[in-house]
């Protein structure tokens, strides 16, 4: 690396990491061999295994003056986040996973666009879906969040609703990104107040700090892949209990809309309107979902009837509502799934009503993770 000497490198790349083994190593190569130079590796150990924390403390001692490591004892993403942009040196932040890959000009093509643009204050760009194990792409130059699905489509358009009360002047370039393939400066990510550490251990985290960022200056895409995006293996979902996470996903993302009505609701009344339709969408979704599980119907069957209350001019919820009311042996069909799922599903839709409700009340809670605790859910360590 070719920085010069005594002096603050431009851009600081922050990569967390937890149990990623030697694609640690693989992350940290790919931004070593960045065609810009001019930048800083920040390490966040957020309670790793050994095995990554010896990747780790290989590259911090073979580059020690460029690859940076701290501990970071919260457990999650944003806590881990939030560390590594308050000790970065740099002027600019890139995030990574840690078994994420750069492609050479990501962080060169990025920084000319935020240099420029000072109307900006995020760049993020398109990747290559790859295979866990590096070895097949499985889709290239896929344009990440801006033109997928259609229920991502939906979820654009509703959450961009909630910022027409503000006149913003950057208010068409609102788009959703992932964490990893952000660009933005740390002085702007400072006064946006960094990460929401409620949102702990992640998920919408990075959508939820995107929002504060979109007050402070609009967002560009960089119609070009710049970096590999490695997908999970069979294997490591279930290492990792996604499967058995489904409740705490769906709490999650209750959480999220809770803290955004807490800055988009309260203070407009008028939004009130567009949080009941993003309340039905997730209830729709994660009803549909439950309807699969043998131990999930019951569970299913009432979030679909919420979400005919949250916005009862929903045609579609009806429907599905209709849909659960048939028999078990016709859900196959109507909810489009080969097999009913078998499994156990501990479900506490106590803890899930507390957030079922509009206005949102949210929740106080003893911890960042509690709400995982009090339904019987446990975030992977």
């Amino acid at each position: 690396m070719k920085g010069k000497k005594n002096m603050s490198p431009q851009i600081s790349v922050v990569i967390p990491f937890l149990r990623e083994g030697n694609l640690l190593g693989e992350s940290i190569e790919s931004v070593l061999a960045q065609s810009f130079t001019d930048f800083e590796i920040v390490l966040v150990d957020n309670n790793a295994n050994q095995e990554t924390r010896n990747i780790a403390n290989l590259y911090t001692s073979k580059y020690s003056k460029s690859v940076k490591l701290f501990h970071e004892s919260e457990q999650g993403a944003c806590s881990a986040r939030n560390l590594g942009i308050r000790m970065a040196n740099g002027k600019y932040i890139a995030l990574l996973d840690a078994d994420d890959l750069m492609k050479s000009d990501r962080l060169g093509t990025q920084l000319e666009i935020l240099k420029n643009r000072p109307d900006i204050s995020l760049v993020s760009c398109f990747h290559d879906s790859m295979s866990h194990d590096g070895k097949t792409i499985l889709q290239a130059d896929r344009p990440e969040l801006s033109y997928g699905s259609e229920g991502i489509r939906e979820w654009k358009s509703l959450l961009h609703n909630l910022f027409k009360p503000l006149n913003l002047p950057h208010y068409m370039s609102f788009d959703l990104f992932s964490a990893p393939f952000y660009l933005f400066r740390k002085e702007d990510a400072i006064k946006a107040g960094l990460f929401d550490p409620r949102m702990n251990p992640r998920d919408k985290d990075d959508w939820e700090f995107s929002f504060r960022l979109f007050e402070i200056g609009g967002f560009f895409h960089v119609p070009k892949s710049l970096q590999f995006y490695r997908e999970e293996s069979s294997g490591s979902r279930k290492f990792k209990n996604k499967d058995l996470l489904k409740m705490g996903a769906f709490l999650q993302e209750q959480k999220f809309f809770a803290i955004l009505w807490e800055r988009y609701g309260t203070p407009f009344p008028g939004n009130l309107t567009a949080f009941k339709r993003l309340q039905a969408f997730s209830l729709k979704r994660f009803g549909c979902t439950l309807m699969s599980h043998s131990q999930g119907k019951d569970a299913g069957k009432k979030m679909l009837a919420r979400a005919l209350m949250a916005y009862p001019r929903d045609l579609r919820s009806w429907k599905l509502y209709i849909k659960a009311l048939a028999p078990s042996r016709m859900h196959p069909r109507f909810f489009e799934f080969d097999q009913e799922r078998m499994d156990d599903l501990e479900i506490d839709m106590e803890t899930a009503e507390s957030f079922l409700k509009i206005p949102f009340q949210f929740p106080k809670l003893s911890g960042s993770n509690s709400f995982l605790i009090s339904a019987n859910l446990h975030p992977p360590l």
